[in-house]
C-alpha cells in the first residue's frame, strides 16, 4: 500500500515526539505557569523541580502510554527486572530529564544574551521567555539530540570492542 500525503509523517516514532512535544510542554505550563517556581529568580530550584516532574511524569506516564498505545517495546521486558533494576531505570530517567531541563534553560539563557546583544538591548530584557509550546520544541530536541549521542557512543563502543 502506497502511503502518500500527511499519513508518510505519521509514523510510530513521530507521533511519540509529539506526545512527548505535548507532556513536555503540559509539565511546563503546570510548573512553570502554575507554581510559585516560575516566578522564582533561584534558576536552579526551578531546573531540579521542573526536570524531576518532568522524569517522574515520563516513567509514569508518558514512557508506559507510549509503549501500550504504539506498541513501542522497552530495551528488556519488564517482568524480568528485579527490583533494583526499576530503581536504578528509574533514577536514570529522573536525572535524564533534570539534565535535559537544564540544556533547555541553558539555550534560554543563551538565546536571550544572544537577542539582547545583537539588538543592543539591556542584558535584564528578556525577549525569549519561557512557555510552553517552545519548552516542548526544545526539550524534545534536546532528548533526541542526547539520544542520537548516546546510540552512537554505544555503537562505537561495541565496534571498538569487537575489534579488539
Amino acid at each position: 500500500m502506497n502511503r502518500t500525503g500527511l499519513r508518510k509523517y505519521l509514523t510510530d516514532r513521530n507521533i511519540s515526539l509529539i506526545i512527548r512535544w505535548w507532556a513536555a510542554g503540559a509539565v511546563y505550563f503546570f510548573i512553570g505557569w502554575g507554581t510559585a517556581l516560575g516566578n522564582q529568580t533561584n534558576i536552579i530550584d526551578f531546573v531540579f523541580s521542573l526536570g524531576l516532574v518532568m522524569g517522574i511524569f515520563n516513567m509514569l506516564i508518558v514512557n508506559p502510554s507510549l509503549r501500550m498505545a504504539l506498541n513501542l517495546s522497552p530495551e528488556r521486558r519488564p517482568t524480568t527486572y528485579a527490583i533494583s533494576q526499576r530503581i536504578s531505570d528509574y533514577l536514570v530517567e529522573i536525572i535524564n530529564s533534570i539534565f535535559i531541563v537544564y540544556i533547555v534553560a541553558l539555550i534560554y539563557i543563551g538565546g536571550n544574551r544572544l537577542i539582547n546583544i545583537l539588538f543592543d538591548l539591556p542584558a535584564a530584557t528578556i525577549k525569549l521567555p519561557g512557555e510552553p509550546i517552545m519548552f516542548g520544541v526544545f526539550y524534545v530536541l534536546v532528548r533526541e539530540l542526547l539520544r542520537v549521542v548516546i546510540q552512537r557512543i554505544k555503537h562505537a563502543t561495541i565496534k571498538s570492542k569487537g575489534a579488539e
